[in-house]
């Protein structure tokens, strides 16, 4: 059982507050809040911060979500000295390129979006994606090359996600996710701007299954989901995400930090009852500089709140929205209404929800 958790990803402040309610002392690199994330790739900067973590415990995790894409300088010596919830970060340089994968994909009836070296004298529209992106960061329409970019047809339609997590082949599906995108964000035009569970995809069972033989044949661990669109009754991979995202907090939520528990040690695994709950949650991006003054002290939907009198910069997230429900109707309502709420207050952009 660990007693401390080093916690990467773009923001922590979630897990942190979860660990700290297992009683877990968290040491965090984050890009919003402690805004360290950079100094990782700083090998001597690293070592020096972990082991000064050894000097009082004795058993040390590591928990990552966004950050570590393009950092696999480090991914050996975090598997060295830290317990790993998750996967091996290596996962993470095979996710990048999925051409890569394809073959493997095939195997598992899952299919690729068309990819090309140069789309400009295409019909077909084509993104311009980087490999080691997350949530959607610099994605464009871009024609022109670009070092460490790759070309990916543009297909258009409703973007889902799976959620599931994986120990040993014992594959727990959690599931299905209809993403959001933000309404005139032109920096970066396809950012992940939030989800909702959803049941509204059809054959699930065999996509179920689809996910569950390659989550085997990656030899994914914890929790992870997967960016897909349906096509014809096709499966499109998007993206593969072999770590924590935001739809994790989602569902930890609604089995009371139960996942959490499970990433820690799965010898806590229990069955569960499928909830009767449904969540969604969004990521509001302000349109200018803001000096942020909290109004939402007593409602916990509202999360990953900035500092009092904390500057946030033009385009940068503001706060996170968490709700869920018994019922779809009600979900969307309160959902809806806290998004326009938080645009009217705050000058954000608005969700296509």
């Amino acid at each position: 059982m660990i007693d401390a958790v080093v916690v990467i990803n773009s923001d922590s402040s979630y897990l942190e507050d979860k660990f700290i309610s297992l009683g877990i002392k968290v040491f965090a690199f984050d890009y919003y809040n402690h805004n360290n994330l950079g100094k990782i790739k700083d090998i001597a900067y690293l070592k020096s911060f972990i082991d000064k973590i050894f000097i009082d415990h004795q058993s040390v995790g590591l928990l990552y979500g966004s950050g570590l894409e393009d950092k696999s300088e480090v991914y050996d010596y975090l598997n060295t000295k830290l317990k790993i919830l998750g996967n091996d970060p290596h996962i993470l340089s095979r996710c990048n390129d999925l051409r890569l994968l394809k073959e493997v994909l095939g195997e598992c009836s899952l299919e690729l979006p068309n990819h090309t070296e140069n789309p400009i004298s295409l019909k077909k529209r084509y993104l311009s994606k980087p490999f080691n992106s997350s949530g959607g960061h610099n994605i464009t329409f871009e024609k022109n090359f670009k070092k460490n970019f790759y070309f990916q047809e543009y297909l258009p339609g409703i973007t889902y996600s799976i959620s599931f997590f994986n120990h040993e082949g014992n594959f727990i599906f959690l599931g299905f996710n209809k993403l959001f995108n933000l309404i005139n964000y032109q920096p970066h035009p396809f950012i992940h701007a939030g989800g909702t569970m959803t049941d509204e995809l059809k054959n699930f069972d065999n996509i179920i299954s689809s996910f569950k033989k390659l989550s085997n044949k990656l030899s994914m661990n914890g929790y992870n989901s997967i960016d897909f669109k349906v096509i014809n009754e096709k499966v499109f991979i998007l993206d593969i995400n072999p770590r924590i995202t935001s739809t994790f907090n989602m569902y930890n939520d609604i089995y009371n930090n139960d996942l959490l528990r499970l990433m820690v040690n799965y010898d806590h695994y229990k069955e569960h009852e499928p909830s009767n709950k449904i969540g969604a949650f969004v990521h509001m991006f302000i349109k200018q500089k803001y000096i942020f003054k909290n109004i939402f002290e007593n409602d916990s939907s509202f999360v990953n709140l900035p500092v009092e009198g904390q500057l946030i910069d033009e385009n940068e997230p503001l706060l996170s929205i968490y709700v869920n429900s018994l019922s779809k109707l009600e979900l969307m309502t309160k959902l809806k209404e806290k998004i326009s709420m938080t645009t009217n207050l705050y000058n954000c952009y608005d969700i296509d929800i």
